[in-house]
């Protein structure tokens, strides 16, 4: 116990505003993903200073909590979590949270107005950038930035094929789009896979406790970076047992992403049954935190592999993208004005 609590506090002052997984960990799950690519995904990807990148880019949203504003406060960090249990008091659960964030926080509002005794309690006065008041929005998190994702392989396609040499800056630019997508999405499936994210037990147990779970507010970090440290874990010692190819839907993943929600809420009663018992820094708690990762790489490289295959633009797309975004407008023909409908009498 006393080893958690030293490796808990050595990482809370080394990392003082870290989310789900350290750096290391979120590099980890990125390398892991990489490895997944499909073998027509450009070979750039495949470069070691590219893969680097793109796992530097994994911990971006977790460095804004360095910069301390209550705007980027409020609109980042909901992002990390879904509180499941908090989802019953807004009459929703897994299976009926709307898919689109607006209309999901629209069907919550009105909950929370209609039944303002059912909604979780809240102190707008404990929550200075106003971001504790819903369950979270991690699930929309991730099929947002998926689908940026594809939308940023679709713009580097276009280019390609295009293959006009006077773009060939905006194709290294489309090609840096992408990897600040690829860190994004690496940085969300990351934090769906860390069980501590899925509820609000996220920091220690809250409310009843039957069972005397710890309520110490440094667990949190210990299963972030701690338990990554205390079992020696890495890119090196995971990829030859990161072996799972989950299969999803390219088109919409949203029901996997549920899924994946689901089964990392279901370990959080693990996680504070082998605090309890001493047992996260033996053999059960290395199985279960390399379980964690490995299943968030696997679930990444699938994510990048659907995004990728899903990608390939179509001829009209890419005559679109060469007539909208033209590179010399002086250049092109007048504007054909066309018929102006006249108002109709009063």
């Amino acid at each position: 116990m006393r080893r958690f609590l030293a490796i808990a506090l050595f990482v809370q002052l080394i990392v003082p505003f870290a989310g789900a997984w350290n750096a290391r960990g979120h590099r980890m799950i990125t390398l892991l993903a990489l490895d997944k690519m499909p073998a027509d995904a450009r070979e750039y990807l495949r470069e070691e200073t590219t893969r680097r990148r793109i796992a530097f880019e994994s911990s971006e949203v977790d460095r804004w909590r360095g910069w301390n504003s209550p705007v980027l406060g409020h609109e980042n960090k909901p992002d990390h979590f879904l509180d499941v249990e908090d989802l019953d008091g807004f009459g929703l659960t897994l299976e009926t949270i709307p898919p689109l964030r607006y209309e999901y926080l629209r069907a919550m509002a009105v909950a929370k107005h209609i039944h303002p005794e059912q909604a979780p309690p809240y102190d707008a006065a404990r929550d200075s950038d106003r971001s504790k008041e819903w369950p979270g929005f991690l699930p929309h998190a991730v099929a947002e930035h998926y689908t940026k994702l594809q939308a940023a392989f679709w713009q580097i396609r276009v280019l390609e094929k295009v293959n006009d040499p006077s773009r060939e800056f905006q194709l290294q630019q489309a090609r840096e789009n992408a990897i600040y997508h690829m860190g994004m999405l690496s940085h969300f499936v990351g934090d769906i896979h860390q069980p501590l994210h899925t509820t609000k037990h996220f920091n220690g147990w809250v409310g009843e406790n039957p069972n005397g779970y710890t309520t110490s507010n440094q667990i949190h970090s210990y299963i972030d970076g701690g338990m990554i440290a205390t079992h020696h874990l890495s890119y090196e010692s995971l990829k030859s047992v990161a072996t799972q190819e989950p299969k999803l839907n390219a088109r919409d993943p949203w029901k996997e992403v549920l899924g994946a929600i689901r089964e990392s809420h279901g370990r959080v009663a693990t996680v504070y049954e082998l605090e309890k018992s001493g047992k996260l820094d033996e053999s059960e708690g290395k199985e279960l935190v390399t379980k964690c990762v490995t299943d968030a790489g696997a679930m990444l490289g699938a994510l990048y592999s659907a995004a990728w295959t899903s990608s390939a633009p179509n001829e009209k797309q890419i005559a679109d993208f060469v007539m909208y975004d033209e590179l010399n407008p002086t250049e092109r023909k007048p504007w054909k004005k066309g018929p102006t409908s006249q108002p109709a009498n009063p």
